[in-house]
């Protein structure tokens, strides 16, 4: 009888260290993903400052391109609004108000 009783002792530790580890390893995972993305939207963030920065700049030096640190920015200047893209895409949109 001992025997038996050792041996479903020995599985029920078994199946719980298989659990543990399988949560482990799930909360591992999420966690990684979480920072990965995190610093993913940082990058990001940190690419749209750096962007704003140059068309800064450009509008100072009244250039209407400007090609600095990774950023394209072309300024395009109408009776109204003024246009900011960089690399084609528009970031920023000022309009008069009457």
């Amino acid at each position: 009888m001992e025997n038996i009783k050792r041996k479903s002792i020995k599985g029920y530790i078994l199946l719980e260290s298989l659990i543990s580890m399988a949560l482990l390893s799930f909360l591992v995972t999420f966690l990684l993903s979480a920072l990965t993305n995190s610093r993913q939207q940082e990058a990001q963030e940190n690419q749209q400052i750096e962007s704003l920065n140059v068309a800064q700049m450009a509008i100072e030096s009244q250039l209407t391109e400007l090609s600095l640190n990774g950023s394209v920015i072309k300024i395009r200047q109408g009776s109204t609004a003024t246009i900011i893209s960089d690399h084609g895409k528009e970031i920023l949109r000022l309009e008069a108000q009457n």
